[in-house]
């Protein structure tokens, strides 16, 4: 197609398209019957995705409002619990879960002053 003659369409230089784009572009004028018609399908489409752009930046306002909403509650909520800190007026209640042994270990001189068992090693002094 490229050594055939182009048809300009609505001023268009056609010289400037890709051989795929002017095949495209006359598949489309075949089906809507003038390139006009194509031209306004074009055009409201673009129009529609600023439409919903401009919808999609306002959302992002909103969530972005949002966040920073929530950013200064966590602030505000980190510094109450800073000042009970500070002040020592925290309370946490400590709670353990229960031994399923009921026999008690001792050993070791970290958890009981009471020894119990043998070291039974031969200690070698050669080195």
């Amino acid at each position: 197609m490229g050594n055939s003659k182009r048809v300009p369409l609505f001023n268009v230089r056609t010289t400037q398209m890709s051989d795929e784009m002017y095949k495209f572009v006359i598949e489309k004028i075949s089906e809507m019957g003038n390139f006009r018609e194509y031209a306004f399908q074009l055009i409201e489409r673009d129009m529609q995705e600023k439409q919903l752009e401009q919808e999609n930046r306002e959302k992002d306002r909103h969530v972005h409002d949002e966040l920073i909403a929530l950013k200064e509650e966590i602030k505000k909520e980190f510094r109450d619990l800073r000042k009970k800190i500070d002040q020592r007026s925290l309370y946490v209640e400590h709670k353990t879960a229960e031994s399923k042994h009921t026999e008690t270990i001792e050993e070791g001189q970290l958890i009981t002053d009471n020894i119990t068992g043998t070291i039974d090693e031969e200690y070698d002094y050669d080195f």
